[in-house]
């Protein structure tokens, strides 16, 4: 088979989107790769935009590189070989319907945001075709316009849409088009498995680190707050079981914080920048699925309502224009 030579797009210019996006660019012709946006960005994402096409991508950790990706704001009149999406849960619809003129015959469309069941806000123009479930083990962090900070090297996960069983094809392929490109690739054969085990870890490190203001490994390095993940962990336990899965979520989120253990996670971003976080999509969804079970969930309760109420004082709200599209799916 010929090789698929059409562009790569990465829908979301966060923290995420941005480390993805350059990862790519590193390895592929130049000319090849876009970092999507709304065509209405945010005065912030217009910054971190502008930087990218005047300088390109300024990539800081293991390997310290630049790129340059090139930059759309909106849909553009192509049709993409592979679509990210790297925007926020809560944002998966309104991208996907934005962006979907970019799809086409045999475009694999990976969807990275984090929490629970984010697939099914794709249109069926998307899951007709097949969707693989992306989640991204590596932490990112925006320094300053055009700069990225990524915290170890690029790792993925890649299962089939959760429910789905017949678009394990779709999996190799995108495995088989990131592994050269510098990706550590973990292939996952259960779709639900896959999302629950990173949701489980975010759910637990996500608010606790935002609302402690404590960087991931320091949750488990500071008494007071290991304490607290043990009581979170125990109560998605709980649930984990209920649910059939086969996942130990204390070490779980152990093993996360401990490899991202520098990263301040995204959820703490979003509440430093004033803008609207994950919670719903991340906490919310286990605490909906805890309440129909009858399984009790009062940490978990207390910590959600507590970063709701962080996102209040500091103003957070749902900013025109590429707030919509501009905040990736935050990462431990």
């Amino acid at each position: 088979m010929a090789e698929d030579t059409r562009p790569v797009v990465v829908i979301g210019p966060g923290a995420v989107g941005t480390m993805l996006a350059a990862q790519l660019q590193k390895h592929l012709p130049e000319g090849r790769v876009y970092l999507a946006g709304s065509a209405n960005p945010s005065p912030e994402t217009s910054a971190h935009l502008d930087a990218i096409e005047s300088e390109g991508v300024s990539v800081q950790g293991e390997a310290a590189y630049t790129v340059r990706p090139l930059v759309c704001r909106g849909a553009m009149d192509i049709t993409a070989s592979h679509l990210f999406f790297t925007v926020k849960a809560g944002r998966v619809e309104a991208a996907a319907a934005e962006f979907s003129k970019m799809t086409g015959e045999g475009t694999v469309t990976a969807v990275f945001s984090n929490g629970l069941d984010v697939c099914e806000a794709l249109p069926p123009s998307y899951r007709e075709r097949g969707v693989v479930r992306g989640l991204v083990g590596t932490g990112a962090e925006i320094t300053k316009p055009g700069h990225v900070k990524q915290f170890g090297a690029l790792d993925v996960t890649l299962a089939p849409e959760p429910g789905a069983v017949e678009n394990s094809p779709h999996v190799a392929r995108l495995a088989e088009f990131l592994e050269p490109l510098g990706v550590r690739v973990r292939r996952k054969r259960d779709g639900k498995e896959a999302e629950w085990r990173k949701a489980a870890a975010n759910a637990v490190i996500n608010p606790l680190g935002a609302a402690l203001e404590l960087r991931n490994g320091e949750l488990l390095e500071t008494p007071s707050a290991a304490v607290l993940v043990d009581a979170l962990a125990k109560e998605l336990q709980a649930l984990v079981d209920a649910e059939g899965l086969a996942l130990d979520v204390l070490e779980i989120v152990r093993e996360t914080a401990r490899a991202t253990a520098g990263n301040r996670n995204s959820m703490w971003q979003d509440l430093m920048r004033g803008r609207r976080s994950e919670i719903r999509e991340v906490t919310g969804r286990f605490i909906e699925r805890a309440d129909a079970r009858g399984i009790l969930f009062s940490t978990n309760k207390s910590l959600y309502y507590r970063v709701l109420s962080l996102e209040k004082s500091s103003s957070s709200h749902d900013a025109p224009g590429d707030a919509r599209l501009d905040i990736e799916g935050g990462n431990s």
